[in-house]
């Protein structure tokens, strides 16, 4: 195989997510206003849940809220069934991640947030969805075209999703007006922590030598 031919699959495949991720505007309706003010208003945790490779989207946007401020953690739900249900309470929110929306492990979280009248903020694709049914706030994600030679794989999925996530959490910096100052004090360590850290000291020091 001519080597050449791997750029021009790469650039297929980044070519189709790259349009199919223009779809994200759609969702930045009145649902998704009403998730940036529970999510604001929230005066617990913002736990983050999803299986799969959408559990794997669930974690990073948990990590993202946490390293801005705002508390939160990964649920499994698998894992839940056997005790970390107890890690949720009323005062929290769930916000669950699930392209099909009908993914059989979520059931037993769903009913829990429901018994139990914790807020649910379900991202999924279709609108008859288990998750969508039972979610508080539904966000409805774009039905988009996969971007591997099957047409199956998850990649455009994953990538719209992973954006959406991203544009709640930079929402909700905005509305909390979050800082530079503030983003140093949750990453003391690492290239930004140091980076913020050298560049106020040089801040410093010009401000003295003036």
């Amino acid at each position: 195989m001519n080597k050449n031919s791997y750029i021009n699959l790469a650039k297929r495949s980044a070519d189709i997510q790259i349009n199919e991720l223009k779809k994200i505007k759609k969702i930045f309706n009145n649902s998704f206003i009403k998730a940036v003010d529970l999510i604001l208003k929230c005066k617990g945790k913002v736990i983050c849940a999803g299986i799969g490779k959408s559990g794997i989207i669930a974690r990073k946007i948990s990590a993202t809220f946490s390293s801005v401020g705002i508390p939160s953690f990964f649920c499994d739900p698998a894992q839940a069934l056997h005790g970390d249900m107890g890690q949720i309470e009323r005062k929290d929110i769930l916000i669950v991640f699930s392209y099909s929306g009908n993914t059989s492990e979520l059931t037993n979280m769903l009913k829990y947030a429901n018994r139990f009248r914790i807020k649910i903020i379900g991202i999924a694709s279709k609108p008859e969805s288990l998750l969508l049914k039972a979610s508080d706030i539904k966000l409805l994600l774009p039905k988009v075209r996969e971007a591997d030679i099957t047409g199956m794989v998850p990649t455009s999925s994953t990538s719209i999703t992973l954006l959406l996530g991203d544009c709640l959490a930079t929402t909700v910096m905005s509305k909390r007006k979050f800082s530079k100052e503030k983003f140093k004090i949750f990453h003391p360590g690492g290239n930004i922590g140091r980076s913020l850290l050298l560049a106020k000291d040089i801040m410093v020091v010009k401000k003295n030598l003036g």
